[in-house]
């Protein structure tokens, strides 16, 4: 499947969505969407020359007459619930205490997140008594 039917499309609303190496079942990209835009990247990487660690490695995929696996993680979503569940999967697929592999390969860790990004407790109290003097 590379493409919704219009119904589908108006079903799933906004989207999370991940891709994943079929080679040793790792998600190796999250992202947000809607309409057929999980799709977009596996055909990025079939008509275009960008290089980048995501198209590459769906390049090296498909290669190997394989195909990666698109998994829809939340659907109905407003945009912002998306960008929001978008950036803590990012956040916590990528967290080195969490994850010692550098498994994805988004450029961006989620968007406009960076005040509320994963943090050890100790440093999140820390900030939010900095943020109180303030």
């Amino acid at each position: 499947m590379n493409k919704f039917s219009n119904k589908s499309i108006e079903e799933l609303g906004f989207y999370v969505y991940s891709l994943v190496d079929p080679r040793d079942g790792k998600i190796f990209y999250i992202g947000k969407g809607c309409g057929n835009r999980v799709f977009q990247h596996c055909e990025a990487a079939l008509q275009g020359d960008e290089v980048s660690l995501k198209l590459n490695l769906i390049r090296e995929i498909i290669s190997l007459g394989l195909q990666v696996e698109h998994y829809i993680l939340r659907h109905k979503l407003s945009e912002k619930e998306a960008f929001q569940i978008e950036s803590v999967l990012i956040d916590f697929l990528t967290y080195p205490k969490f994850n010692t592999e550098q498994i994805l390969t988004n450029i961006v860790s989620g968007h406009h997140q960076w005040d509320e990004v994963l943090k050890p407790l100790m440093r999140l109290m820390q900030s939010m008594i900095v943020n109180e003097l303030r």
